[in-house]
């Protein structure tokens, strides 16, 4: 096991007076985080996302997205994995992220461990470029703690072996800041 830190971000908000009102410019504060991982689990994760990217179905985009994830509440601690699936009809499409937590959600599970997500087209490209999309990271945010504990899902980007880092990290709050919760089950 490792101790990884997430840093703390604190962003004031700014506060612009009109003769209408005041606009406000929401800062971010999020508190630094510390939090115990296993590193073989994370680059067996990381290394299963990528098999995954390899078995997409991407015929319009060819953008290659394999995710695996660990549930925290499987008792076994199986890997979930998934693959972009692409269809002719754009709004049938699934991404590899949703993919993967439709198949453990449909064995019953409710909060997200630990994710990993490879792009394979894009693994040397800019962090934008091979993180989740919105709406994963909306579906994502689902299955994560309500309070953002230490002990919250943490979403692991892959950078491709080139680089000679395994990937890159981040929680749910990092990913997706004000993300939308009306308080679903996971928690």
């Amino acid at each position: 096991m490792v101790t990884i830190t997430l840093p703390a971000r604190d962003l004031p908000d700014s506060v612009i007076d009109t003769a209408h009102g005041r606009i406000v410019v929401p800062g971010h504060r999020l508190p630094e985080k510390k939090v115990e991982v296993d590193p073989a689990l994370v680059a067996d994760l990381v290394k299963a996302a990528r098999a995954n990217a390899g078995r997409a179905y991407a015929p319009f985009s060819h953008f290659h997205v394999g995710a695996a994830l660990v549930m925290a509440d499987d008792p076994e601690g199986r890997i979930h994995a998934g693959a972009n699936i692409e269809n002719s009809s754009y709004g049938v499409c699934s991404c590899g992220e949703r993919t993967a937590l439709n198949h453990a959600a449909g064995l019953g599970f409710r909060r997200i461990k630990y994710l990993a997500v490879s792009c394979a087209s894009a693994l040397d490209a800019p962090l934008a470029d091979r993180s989740p999309c919105g709406i994963c990271r909306q579906a994502i945010k689902e299955f994560t703690a309500k309070d953002f504990s230490a002990d919250d899902a943490l979403i692991f980007i892959d950078t491709g072996d080139n680089s000679g880092v395994l990937c890159e990290v981040m929680d749910i709050e990092r990913l997706l800041p004000y993300g939308f919760n009306f308080g679903g089950p996971a928690g």
